[in-house]
């Protein structure tokens, strides 16, 4: 499978609630300290949007959000363009991309220890229809891949994982590993 529009969400802890506006100062202090990888650009507030996109910190290689997309608030980071290596690779990179911005704003004072991650929970999609329409043959492509991440990311968990179940909807899988975990935690585990 020649995926590369990949994304991954990770939920912020439910019952914690800080305002949409917040992260906005923050993006843009990534972006003149050059905090994160890559060419950070700019930031947009879809925050009006009911269940859109949030904060937007658009990049060069890919977008980071703290976003509302499926009735959950989280911190996505979706790849643009074209990605080394083999799937699994890919998911590592895009995997990584996201818990790194997970453990920046956790440990941003301006939330001063309000803000956690539940990365014992994450969600893969593709910004692809065409190479990753919303179907089980889209899934079976990719779970050797997804399961391969799976393993470093929660060693020796039976994670679930559900396929969102509309086909209109783009291709999206929920993961529930069954274990409490932080960003920190599972970036340690990633090669």
């Amino acid at each position: 499978m020649d995926l590369h529009r990949i994304g991954i969400k990770v939920p912020i802890q439910d019952g914690l609630t800080l305002p949409a506006l917040d992260f906005i100062q923050v993006f843009h202090q990534w972006i003149q300290a050059h905090t994160l990888p890559g060419v950070l650009i700019d930031v947009a507030d879809y925050s009006h949007v009911h269940h859109g996109p949030g904060i937007l910190l658009v990049a060069h290689a890919g977008n980071y959000s703290v976003d509302e997309i499926g009735g959950w608030r989280g911190l996505s980071y979706y790849s643009k363009h074209t990605l080394p290596g083999d799937l699994t690779a890919r998911l590592t990179t895009v995997c990584r991309l996201a818990l790194q911005s997970c453990e920046l704003l956790e440990r941003e004072t301006r939330f001063a220890g309000k803000l956690r991650f539940n990365a014992g929970e994450l969600e893969l999609f593709a910004n692809d229809r065409l190479e990753a329409p919303n179907t089980a043959a889209t899934e079976t492509a990719i779970l050797p891949a997804l399961k391969s991440l799976l393993g470093k990311l929660y060693p020796g968990r039976d994670c679930k994982v559900l396929r969102e179940p509309d086909g209109r909807e783009r291709f999206a899988v929920k993961i529930a590993s069954g274990a409490q975990a932080t960003a920190a935690e599972l970036l340690a585990r990633l090669p």
